[in-house]
């Protein structure tokens, strides 16, 4: 009788331990699983501080990784956490970070936090692709520099056999034309592809163009990034067609869009040549025309 209570009491201790060692275990599991969880949010804190930083490269590096920062002090990673390098030319930069996670049922086995670190990259490149926000006027290529006053599209009387520097984006047609003016193409284009040009003055479309540019009162030497009056164009070895024919783009320029008017029968719409870091593909083997690609890397 005396063994069988011995007995008793050796297997509740037994079933004690397994127990506690069940429990540790699965909270172990389950603290781990907020580490995972954590370490994804410092990843996607990382990407996103990357891509708003890179779009002041590579001329503003200081900017650029002042915005990094604040990116990642909004999603909860403390600077002191973080390593932030720029390349000497502006066109890499990478982020390294580290975040405590604390630990909530582990301690019970004597584990009380877990250190999750995590890095990215993001690189700068020749775009070889646009997609979103392309209007339909094409420009022909040049050696432009920075601020240069660019006609994007002319007026009448200047245009060789009928074109006045507009392109058909998505379909022709004044409705659709003047569509991708006000908002842009939302659709890819890319370097080699061939574009119809299109046709006729449409000076009747210019007025809705002024309208809707007017409520966006911004100078060239004081425009905010993502500014409604900044377009990217597709560039043309030559715009001099007859009528609506087939163009090939060799690459893309952005413009800060500064006069649009319509005189005398005559609507024009003149830009200021910019650099500009734009989403699409990269390609270093092409010519640069002023219009870089980002893209995130390990």
């Amino acid at each position: 009788m005396r063994l069988f209570k011995s007995e008793k009491g050796n297997v509740a201790v037994i079933v004690s331990l397994v127990l506690t060692a069940i429990l540790g275990m699965s909270g172990f599991v389950i603290d781990m699983g907020t580490a995972y969880v954590e370490k994804a949010n410092l990843a996607n804190a990382i990407d996103a501080a990357l891509l708003a930083g890179a779009q002041e490269l590579p001329t503003n590096k200081i900017k650029a990784k002042s915005i990094m920062e604040t990116y990642l002090v909004e999603n909860g990673v403390a600077l002191e956490d973080v390593e932030i390098s720029i390349a000497a030319d502006g066109l890499r930069a990478d982020i390294n970070a580290r975040k405590n996670v604390d630990f909530t049922f582990s301690k019970v086995l004597g584990i009380d936090n877990a250190e999750v670190d995590e890095d990215g990259g993001v690189i700068l490149g020749t775009a070889s692709s646009a997609r979103g926000g392309l209007r339909p006027f094409g420009v022909t290529k040049d050696d432009f520099t920075y601020g240069d006053l660019v006609v994007l599209k002319e007026g009448a009387g200047d245009g060789y056999h009928g074109n006045y520097g507009m392109i058909a984006l998505g379909g022709n047609g004044a409705s659709v034309l003047i569509y991708n003016m006000l908002y842009g193409y939302d659709g890819e284009v890319k370097v080699g592809d061939f574009i119809d040009t299109e046709p006729g003055n449409i000076a009747s479309s210019v007025r809705a163009l002024q309208c809707y540019l007017s409520s966006y009162d911004e100078a060239f030497d004081d425009f905010e990034r993502g500014s409604a009056r900044v377009w990217t164009i597709p560039l043309f070895e030559t715009m001099e067609v007859n009528g609506r024919e087939a163009i090939q783009v060799v690459g893309f320029a952005h413009f800060f869009v500064e006069d649009v008017y319509k005189r005398s029968g005559k609507a024009e719409v003149h830009g200021r040549f910019i650099e500009y870091v734009t989403s699409g593909e990269i390609d270093n083997s092409l010519e640069f025309t002023g219009t870089y690609a980002m893209k995130l890397v390990d």
